[in-house]
């Protein structure tokens, strides 16, 4: 019983949800809220070229779609892989009717191949472009993008949520990297040089 007694911000992801069958459920349910909704947010708005509205939509949806469905959850996961799967899910159902905020892995950052400090550019031009070379990507790449450089999920969760290999994933990445550096070649010819540092960049990282 003691366990119960337990303030609510102790408990795991996966104690949470394992308290979803209890007198406690709410509380949980509003504790794992307060730890993901904000990232949530920001990947559904990312997913659904920026429409806020609805993503905030879908962020309710999903919190739902956890209480109800929180028994099908394998406490052997990682409640964040678990969450972000079914959000994916929810995305590919849309797309059959977004962003970059660091690209970074292991320690590597991808600004060791591409000096930003000394790229010039208009930044907010440039975000605008950024966010429109991420939509620009087919549905399965944009979404393996997103969960790689956004969410920084590793290739493993992100293959198992996707239900691909490691290999497609990596490969999904480095066209998809490689086609959003060519528009932003494009955006500012100058930095011609940009495109091909951040392709290598983000080949080498998804290769080691």
């Amino acid at each position: 019983m003691g366990l119960f007694r337990k303030n609510i911000i102790l408990f795991s992801d996966e104690q949470l949800v394992e308290l979803l069958s209890t007198s406690r459920k709410n509380e949980a349910l509003t504790e794992l809220h307060s730890r993901y909704a904000k990232r949530i947010l920001g990947f559904f708005i990312k997913m659904n070229r920026g429409d806020i509205e609805q993503a905030q939509d879908f962020t309710q949806d999903l919190f739902i779609r956890i209480s109800e469905k929180h028994e099908q959850f394998d406490s052997k996961r990682k409640f964040y892989s678990w969450l972000f799967t079914i959000a994916s899910n929810m995305c590919k159902t849309e797309f059959r009717k977004p962003i970059m905020k660091r690209l970074s892995d292991d320690g590597y950052e991808l600004n060791q191949s591409a000096n930003w400090n000394e790229i010039s550019f208009d930044k907010v031009l440039f975000k605008k472009a950024l966010n429109n070379a991420v939509d620009d990507l087919n549905d399965q790449h944009k979404l393996t993008f997103v969960l790689r450089y956004m969410q920084e999920l590793s290739l493993k969760e992100i293959a198992e949520m996707t239900k691909v290999s490691v290999g497609t994933v990596k490969s999904r990445l480095y066209y998809s990297t490689k086609k959003v550096a060519t528009k932003m070649n494009e955006f500012n010819p100058k930095n011609e040089q940009l495109g091909q540092s951040f392709s290598d960049g983000v080949n080498t990282i998804i290769n080691t």
